[in-house]
């Protein structure tokens, strides 16, 4: 391996180091100190009554939300549903490893890169993170065996979003709201946008390029590649896809590094701890660069209003 491109362990589930459950208990995980006796079942049941009663449920709290009319800024309407929906998966859980990546890069376009680069990457390589993520079968082995329970898993779930994506969320949303175009309606105004019609993040179509670019790159990456050529051809697309964020010498450094490549490509045989070494690879060297250039690209596209009738077009730069 050279020093250029550090070591991704391929040991399967033992690759796994990082615990970062401290952070979550700081952030509001469950307390598990009291004294399980001084409790009887009524009053537990009395408990969840009053919580149920108190706290709205995930759906609840995401479709509430005030319906209005026409937004005078409808790109930062746009976000804010973008924002919702990938809220809600990531409240949901995730099958598996592969499916929160996959969802990584949605986040990467819908938090506009507000995220830390390297949270991607943190989270992926966590044990205790990746066993309150994921809800299917794999929650087993990250969870050595005693994964939390569900509906804790949720809480936990609950305390990364208040922790770490909707302040993400709050930044792009700030980032946006005055280069977002303001449409003033009035009864001659017939073109006035509406969030529901946009079909681009934040109404950007830049965004949408990148992120249909961002979404073959990780795609191709996961599946593997049928040959050295297929590789170095993927790094160039893989580029355009980070706008140039990707490290400049990942390729040299893939070039002389065998075992990574045997992890890479996936012909004539695909080696057993592929998958896994494919995934961790993403984790740390694509998402990182896809999340910087949203952020950066976000900054710097213009504004296309589209309308239902397909009759005008506005271009804001």
């Amino acid at each position: 391996m050279t020093d250029g491109l550090p070591v991704l362990a391929d040991d399967g589930d033992d690759a796994i180091a990082t615990d970062r459950s401290d952070d979550r208990d700081r952030a509001g995980g469950p307390d598990q100190s009291g004294d399980p006796d001084r409790s009887t079942d009524a009053d537990a049941s009395s408990d969840q009554e009053r919580a149920a009663d108190r706290v709205p449920t995930r759906d609840r709290l995401l479709d509430a939300v005030p319906d209005v009319d026409q937004a005078t800024r409808p790109a930062l309407a746009k976000l804010c549903q973008d924002q919702l929906d990938m809220l809600r998966s990531f409240l949901a859980g995730f099958d598996d490893r592969e499916a929160l990546l996959r969802w990584g890069q949605d986040a990467v376009i819908g938090t506009l890169g507000h995220v830390g680069d390297d949270w991607y990457t943190d989270v992926a390589m966590s044990r205790s993170d990746l066993a309150t993520l994921i809800t299917g079968d794999e929650r087993e082995v990250w969870g050595d065996g005693d994964p939390p329970t569900l509906e804790t898993a949720e809480v936990y779930r609950r305390a990364m979003a208040a922790t770490d994506l909707i302040p993400a969320c709050h930044a792009a949303a700030r980032s946006m709201r005055w280069s977002a175009t303001e449409y003033v309606d009035n009864s001659t105004d017939v073109h006035q946008p509406e969030p529901d019609v946009q079909s681009h993040p934040v109404m950007r179509p830049a965004l949408s390029e990148l992120a249909e670019r961002q979404e073959w790159a990780l795609d191709r990456l996961l599946g593997g590649f049928d040959s050295l050529d297929d590789l170095q051809a993927w790094i160039m697309a893989a580029n355009q896809a980070s706008y140039a964020e990707l490290d400049s010498d990942l390729s040299r450094d893939l070039f002389h590094e065998n075992h990574t490549r045997e992890m890479l490509v996936v012909s004539p045989e695909d080696h057993r701890h592929g998958p896994f070494f494919r995934e961790s690879f993403a984790a740390k060297y694509l998402l990182p660069a896809f999340n910087a250039a949203a952020r950066e690209l976000s900054e710097r596209s213009g504004e296309l209003a589209e309308h239902e009738s397909n009759d005008l077009n506005v271009n804001t730069l």
